[in-house]
């Protein structure tokens, strides 16, 4: 979690040829999302439900020992060979809000309070309303840091067969932000 800062990620609008569509159904997607996000990632993205595999959970988080995720995470990679794997948070999350994180049980309490820790000299500068908005920023970016670290992942995207990103969804205008970091390449 060393070395993230507010000001090194931008958002910037993402648009529905965000991903090419195939126009055939193959798994082309892994889609990590929160159990409780109303983003509607085939539509929005223009994409056919059968490229994308899904993976809910709260949070959005990818935490080790998560066999569910580890799992769908390594079929994908390996099996399906998707092209990208996009995670995906929402404003508005009650699981990663900085206030909020009743009933949240070890692992997943424990790293949100570990990145909130290592950012809250930032995040307790800003407005209520803005730095909910940052941590959930801040949880995606850290999930993809996460991911990167699955030798799978890290072999594929070696080799130049798959792409990671980082989508934010906001309720209030029905739009999915792309996020990344400053020095991403990915």
């Amino acid at each position: 979690m060393v070395g993230l800062r507010l000001s090194s990620y931008a958002t910037k609008p993402i648009e529905a040829d965000f991903i090419p569509s195939l126009q055939r159904p193959e798994k082309q997607i892994l889609w990590i999302g929160c159990s409780d996000s109303s983003f509607k990632e085939t539509t929005i993205l223009d994409l056919l439900p059968d490229e994308m595999l899904e993976h809910r959970n709260i949070g959005n988080m990818i935490v080790d020992g998560d066999l569910s995720c580890e799992t769908t995470v390594k079929h994908a990679v390996v099996d399906l060979k998707v092209k990208h794997i996009i995670v995906c948070g929402h404003y508005g999350c009650g699981i990663v809000r900085a206030t909020s994180r009743d009933g949240l049980r070890d692992p997943w309490l424990m790293r949100l309070n570990a990145l909130y820790a290592t950012h809250r000299h930032y995040i307790d500068q800003l407005p209520s309303v803005k730095d909910d908005r940052s941590f959930v920023e801040l949880n995606i970016l850290e999930q993809l840091r996460t991911l990167r670290k699955f030798p799978e992942v890290a072999s594929a995207m070696r080799q130049g067969q798959l792409h990671i990103h980082g989508i934010v969804y906001d309720p209030a205008s029905e739009k999915g932000l792309s996020i990344t970091e400053a020095t991403e390449e990915s």
